[in-house]
């Protein structure tokens, strides 16, 4: 005798498989007309089906514990699990043959349903989506119009210029009023960013003078809001101050010439901004000088006239020699960002090449170097 289920040779009255472990004892016809359905997709298996044809799952009750590792091995049931009798004995049994004999069916045929079922499920699946979708209640007036029901709310074509117009107004009037103070701080960090970028070409303020002057006159050196003008001895001692600063300025401006010839052509912006601010310090400060000057109040008769002028136009001189190296600092640091100041090395130096030149020297310089020990102020009594 041959089992069907691995075809190994078995005796006659052997009611079970040695080798694979099937049951091979004869069952009742009854029992024969009842089905298997597959535990894992539930499809209907048949007889001599070992393992679902659908999902490949071992048929339940078919292999027993001893005959699993064989199959297994083998590579009969993939990669399920063996089956064990307490995993047989929880499964879900299997339908009864009274409710399966009341729908006949091929032992081969799966869950699959058939051409009656299917047409009964198409028609019911047809019948759910034709029908209406509940239309939103509109008015008969909206349907004279021809509005669609189902299309979204649109908000007027007027509404979004207005509130653009209500904003912009919202926001002239808040800088035209200024409830909150802060325009004049904003005003000032533009300014302060602008002669930053370009302090060359900062215009003074109006009553700088006046408030040197003031500064001066409250420091004892005199200036328009002192009681009396200053006296040839108070006179001397402020002009022999003054003239020891200009003097400072020959030995400041060494470095500040140096700064330039090794820095204007440098290709980070960062470090010429930074290099060049010898050059407007040193600028701002002979220009305050020339300011305490033009802001001494001396008397029509006094014996320093003279020396007042000396000093202002020592001061000029030594402004100019300064000024020019800031004309050619503002051509470098307007350089566009991506460009070489190399590539525009004729412009930077264009201011340089203006200057009043005799014997290759600059004629500020002849003239500050000829004078600056012969104008000194000496006391007069």
């Amino acid at each position: 005798m041959i089992c069907p289920i691995c075809n190994a040779s078995i005796s006659d009255d052997s009611s079970s498989c040695p080798a694979c472990g099937a049951d091979l004892s004869p069952r009742p016809a009854s029992a024969r007309a009842d089905f298997i359905f597959c535990e894992g997709c539930g499809a209907r298996l048949g007889d001599q089906d070992r393992t679902c044809p659908k999902c490949g799952r071992p048929a339940p009750g078919i292999l027993s514990e001893q005959s699993a590792a064989s199959d297994l091995a083998a590579g009969r049931t993939a990669s399920f699990p063996r089956l064990t009798a307490e995993m047989i004995a929880g499964a879900v049994p299997a339908p009864g043959a009274s409710a399966s004999a009341a729908a006949p069916r091929d032992e081969q045929s799966t869950s699959v349903l058939d051409g009656d079922e299917l047409s009964a499920a198409q028609a019911s699946s047809a019948s759910r989506s034709a029908s209406p979708r509940p239309r939103p209640v509109v008015s008969d007036d909206d349907l004279a119009r021809g509005e669609d029901a189902y299309a979204k709310a649109r908000r007027p074509r007027w509404v979004a210029p207005l509130v653009a117009a209500f904003v912009l107004g919202a926001v002239g009037v808040f800088a035209a009023t200024d409830p909150l103070g802060v325009m004049p701080g904003i005003v000032e960090s533009f300014d302060r960013a602008a002669s930053d970028m370009y302090p060359s070409r900062q215009v003074a303020e109006t009553g700088s003078a006046e408030d040197s002057a003031a500064e001066m006159g409250e420091s004892g050196a005199g200036g328009p809001g002192d009681a009396h003008a200053l006296s040839d001895p108070e006179a001397f001692q402020v002009l022999s101050a003054v003239y020891a600063e200009i003097t400072s300025y020959q030995d400041a401006l060494g470095p500040v010439i140096e700064t330039f010839n090794g820095q204007y052509l440098n290709k980070d912006f960062d470090q010429r901004s930074q290099a060049s601010r010898g050059a407007y310090d040193l600028r701002a400060t002979i220009k305050q000088t020339m300011d305490e000057l033009d802001s001494l109040s001396l008397p029509d008769d006094t014996a320093y006239a003279e020396d007042v002028e000396h000093l202002k136009q020592l001061a000029t001189w030594m402004f100019n020699r300064v000024d020019v190296l800031c004309k050619s600092w503002d051509i470098s640091l307007a350089v566009p960002q991506g460009e070489r100041p190399a590539d525009h090395q004729d412009e930077i130096l264009a201011p340089l090449r203006e200057v009043s030149m005799v014997n290759g020297r600059a004629v500020d310089v002849i003239e500050y170097e000829k004078n600056v020990a012969a104008w000194k102020p000496v006391e007069k009594r």
